[in-house]
């Protein structure tokens, strides 16, 4: 209905505006259409000031407002099972391993070292099984992100941190997979047989891991904002599809690709449905391609929008073992979820991998 309405108001201004009429109606379509131009101009201008504005100074207030001012929003797949949550929330439903106390919270979770991980208190009956309810995350709009800012001089760097309590892997075909592949003679072109399609060994999900941190970073040169990069699961995928999107004046762009923004200066990125991978546009992502002719895929879609300013836990950047408060999980040096199971030799890669590395990195 609004749609529809506004659609009504612009077919009338166009009316009043193309009449050919000298009468007070014809004088009412020019003013009006006269006030909106004013008024987008105005928007316009409120938004090119908006963009304009950088560091206001390097104090941690200054780069707290900053941070707010450019943080992204980050679109959530349409159907989106493993929602992102605060990591208070997900270290009540963990155990400590390798260390102690076995019970921790964001400010006595220690330091540890590599040999120390988390583990779900809910068992989890087979490599692939879902069975813990934290994995479900919780509401993005209560689910905070947290920021770390480095102070480098001329250039100021914020990265901001998504924690999903859970990563759902990639469903990969366990055998030779077929892409419309002619298994006999061609005659002019033709396939003389049925072409062979899909997979010959059936399906299993690779790549599922408790635990799943995902970052992009923004960064400021002489107080005025300069790029975006985007963090895609590995350094091989960031490299060729996220990377660094360089400020214009109206968007962030690398190449052809381009990152835009909502509401001015909030950059809009795209996490992967189950996986997290943050892309900066929707759609279907091949980005690997198997030794048995399958492909991994991102999908990335439009759903829930987070708006991670509205939830933002900020921070400077300290070395391993500095971190204090509310912040002192970022000292922690284990892993963030369950221990790999089930890696069979010939994919080299396990249905249920180690948690991952936490941040700082």
């Amino acid at each position: 209905m609004v749609a529809a309405g506004r659609w009504c108001l612009l077919l009338v201004v166009v009316m009043l505006h193309s009449s050919p009429s000298n009468g007070w109606l014809s004088n009412f379509g020019f003013n009006f259409k006269k006030l909106i131009d004013l008024n987008i101009g105005k928007l316009l201008n409120q938004c090119k000031n908006k963009q304009a504005t950088g560091l206001n100074g390097r104090s941690h207030a200054d780069i707290v407002a900053a941070a707010k001012l450019w943080a992204p929003v980050v679109r959530l797949a349409v159907g989106e099972e493993w929602k992102p949550s605060s990591v208070d929330y997900f270290l009540q439903h963990v155990n400590l391993r390798g260390g102690s106390p076995t019970s921790v919270t964001p400010s006595t979770l220690p330091t540890c070292n590599s040999n120390c991980y988390l583990e779900t208190k809910t068992h989890l009956s087979c490599p692939s099984c879902r069975e813990p309810v934290v994995f479900k995350g919780q509401d993005p709009a209560s689910a905070p992100a947290y920021a770390i800012y480095e102070d480098k001089g001329n250039v100021v760097e914020i990265t901001y941190w998504f924690f999903f309590p859970y990563n759902r892997g990639k469903r990969a075909c366990v055998g030779l997979y077929f892409d419309n592949v002619c298994p006999c003679v061609k005659a002019w072109g033709h396939c003389l047989c049925p072409r062979l399609n899909g997979c010959a060994g059936g399906y299993s999900t690779f790549g599922n891991h408790v635990g799943d941190w995902e970052h992009v970073k923004i960064k400021f040169n002489n107080n005025k904002i300069y790029s975006i990069y985007l963090s895609i699961h590995d350094s091989e995928i960031t490299n060729q599809y996220g990377g660094e999107f360089l400020w214009n004046g109206n968007e962030f762009r690398r190449g052809n690709r381009a990152v835009y923004t909502t509401d001015c200066t909030h950059a809009q990125v795209y996490a992967a449905k189950g996986s997290h991978g943050i892309w900066p546009n929707t759609g279907e992502h091949v980005y690997k391609k198997l030794f048995n002719g399958d492909k991994l895929k991102d999908h990335c879609s439009a759903g829930t929008a987070w708006h991670i300013a509205n939830n933002l836990k900020i921070v400077k950047m300290a070395a391993k073992g500095q971190f204090t408060g509310e912040f002192n999980f970022l000292n922690f040096k284990g892993r963030w979820g369950n221990r790999e199971r089930n890696c069979p030799k010939i994919i080299g890669q396990c249905v249920l991998e180690n948690g991952p590395g936490g941040p700082p990195k």
